[in-house]
């Protein structure tokens, strides 16, 4: 444990040294980043059901304690998996940094924000979590500073700003566990005596807190702004592992508290809200990049919907349920790490050839760009939950948690978890219609000649990083069975069932009279994709090559602005929700002869219903108060001395 974390120092100390050879920080750096998380891989695999746990030297204030439980172990994997493919590519895609960043600063960074979320993950003091939690939150805003391109430092203020409300819900929350505990010491905080109430509100402070991290409905807004602005690799670990990391602190504190059935309703409700409305948004968007951020959105809610039915099913008492809900939450962390890291990947290869994200403007690359054409597609078929990739297992796991849980003998709970699977069943429908993403982008003919003929395959670098994240994909999805005996080893840790999730007789079963891992049913629905190939080998169809031509185009003459973009995949849709796609729309005409031009951008409501007015509020205040800034060092010495008698006699009729 403790060489894995001085890895990471290793290989930050040794790149921010190379801060004058930008060249020899691209390999060096990101390579050195990219072992330490081969290392740590092999660490937290062999290490996956055990616990861990040191203490660090010194008695500066106090000795930090960190350790590691078996759902640590699993969210450090995730966290080093993700971060070796993304420090692999990087090692070629930091190289058009050279001329706009310190490569050397930007590599030392990448090493400090890994190991900032596995001491997130591993801390056990309120203090020390409280102190890394905003190291990770000033890292991570750094690296997105690094691109430094338009809009990017409102970017970075508005996830700051909303960072930091968080930040101030999570200290309050650990601060009142704290209080009925007696100590700050985590171990101090197992089985804490505490009201209903002080519960209930320690809980929301942690929904809000750990929420908005994690890009949470309606504390989403941050993600579409921040994963546009930041470097791709950077973007993969953000959107895979960052509100990953804010997933796990979230159950991990949650279970500290006298539990309430809910708390998993809460979770599973906001679960159904969030993936209905990031899929929602996510089909308008033009930005590809900002399309994959509104998708952390969706899937974050199909996580929190596994995670509400494992916390409902431990409140309640059911241990199946339980364990059936947080596999189905642990299961969609990891495959959504993967393929979502894997699109990011893509989408910053794809930026690296054409110098857009518009993927309007965009098609006919996938015969420039076949290996991140076939990564693209492969992360699409992940995030539609097709099989036989990933992403169908855990939506699997998912729905079967989810219908049992609708077995409850409550009408409220019956209602919350049939309206979260309808939910779901929504989102899986329109995830579908996302296959715009490759259709517009590798697909058709190309839309602009110039882009399309200067267009080539990514370096090798990060060829072999999307490459690391297709095999998983795949692997993920054809070998669930072996995953999910891993999974579990966490997961029987916090609900102490001591089932195994593979076929057996020890298998956890649902009263629907299905197995939870089921890969037969993958198998199943996968070979119905060989069954057309089958019945024209049988029929002996017409093997003669195809006819070549342009397609029907009314009499006219065929152009390639005739190709569907992205927008009319939608274009229904967006005129059935207009009440939530309110935007700018304006139609550009010029000449009679000319195209003309429609424009249509989608705005987030939520943005204008929560946050604009209190940015105006914050604003008024602060034009009220700043009559105080005189600039006279004598009142402001006046207004120190007022403060300190002002604190001196709290203290004293305090104490």
């Amino acid at each position: 444990m403790v060489t894995v974390y001085m890895l990471f120092v290793v290989s930050a100390v040794i790149s921010i040294l190379l801060y004058g050879a930008p060249k020899a920080a691209v390999k060096v750096g990101f390579g050195l980043s990219a072992l330490s998380c081969f290392y740590a891989m092999c660490h937290f695999v062999a290490n996956m059901g055990m616990n861990d746990s040191f203490t660090l030297i010194g008695d500066f204030l106090y000795a930090p304690k960190f350790a590691l439980t078996p759902l640590g172990n699993f969210f450090s994997f995730v966290v080093v998996f993700i971060g070796f493919a993304s420090s692999v590519y990087g090692m070629s895609y930091a190289d058009e940094y050279v001329k706009k960043a310190n490569v050397g600063v930007f590599a030392c960074l990448f090493s400090t924000f890994i190991l900032s979320m596995l001491l997130v993950i591993s801390a056990d003091n309120v203090f020390c979590f409280v102190v890394l939690w905003e190291l990770m939150t000033l890292v991570s805003s750094f690296l997105i500073l690094v691109n430094d391109g338009k809009n990017t430092l409102k970017a970075v203020m508005v996830y700051l700003g909303i960072a930091q409300i968080g930040a101030f819900c999570i200290t309050c929350g650990l601060l009142i566990i704290a209080y009925y505990a007696g100590s700050s010491e985590f171990s101090a905080f197992m089985n804490v005596k505490m009201p209903m109430g002080a519960s209930a509100t320690t809980f929301i402070l942690f929904l809000v807190g750990f929420g908005s991290k994690a890009g949470m409905w309606p504390f989403h807004v941050w993600l579409p702004q921040a994963h546009p602005a930041a470097p791709s690799n950077v973007s993969a670990l953000m959107s895979g592992v960052m509100i990953k990391v804010a997933l796990f602190t979230l159950v991990k504190f949650t279970l500290y508290l006298p539990l309430s059935v809910y708390f998993g309703l809460a979770i599973l409700i906001l679960g159904a809200a969030s993936s209905l409305f990031g899929v929602l948004y996510a089909l308008c968007q033009h930005d590809f990049k900002a399309l994959l951020a509104y998708h952390s959105v969706e899937n974050i809610g199909i996580i929190l919907l596994g995670l509400g039915t494992g916390i409902y099913g431990l409140a309640a008492g059911n241990m199946t349920l339980a364990a059936i809900g947080f596999l189905a939450g642990c299961y969609h962390v990891v495959n959504h790490a993967i393929f979502k890291g894997l699109l990011f990947l893509c989408a910053g290869s794809v930026i690296h050839a054409t110098h857009t994200q518009n993927m309007d403007i965009l098609g006919g690359l996938a015969k420039k760009m076949p290996w991140t054409a076939v990564g693209m597609f492969i992360g699409i078929m992940g995030i539609a939950a097709l099989p036989p990739v990933n992403g169908f297992v855990s939506e699997w796991l998912t729905y079967q948690g989810m219908l049992q849980g609708a077995m409850g003998d409550s009408i409220l709970v019956r209602y919350a978890f049939t309206l979260s699977v309808v939910a779901l069943a929504l989102t899986g429908v329109l995830v579908g219609m996302h296959l715009k993403l490759y259709a517009v982008i590798f697909a058709g003919t190309p839309r602009d000649k110039k882009i399309w003929e200067n267009a080539k395959e990514s370096p090798i670098g990060m060829v072999l990083g999307m490459v690391v994240l297709m095999i998983g994909c795949v692997g993920f999805g054809v070998g669930a069975n072996v995953i999910v005996d891993y999974i579990m080893k966490a997961v029987n840790s916090i609900t102490v069932s001591g089932y195994d999730a593979s076929l057996g007789s020890t298998a956890i079963t649902s009263p629907l009279g299905s197995v939870v891992s089921t890969p037969l049913i993958a198998i199943i629905l996968c070979s119905t994709m060989i069954l057309p190939f089958i019945i024209l080998a049988v029929m002996k169809a017409n093997r003669s090559k195809p006819r070549e031509t342009d397609p029907w185009a009314c009499g006219f003459k065929y152009s390639p602005r005739m190709q569907m973009t992205g927008g009319p995949f939608t274009g229904d849709l967006r005129k059935i929700m207009e009440w939530l796609f309110k935007g700018n729309k304006k139609v550009v005409t010029r000449n009679y002869f000319d195209a003309i031009e429609y424009h249509n951008h989608p705005k987030d409501i939520w943005w204008g219903m929560i946050y604009e007015p209190v940015i105006k509020w914050c604003m008024k205040f602060a034009d009220k108060i700043g009559i105080v800034q005189s600039g006279y060092t004598n009142v402001y010495t006046l207004y120190i001395l007022v403060y300190l008698c002002a604190i001196l006699a709290i203290g004293y009729f305090l104490v």
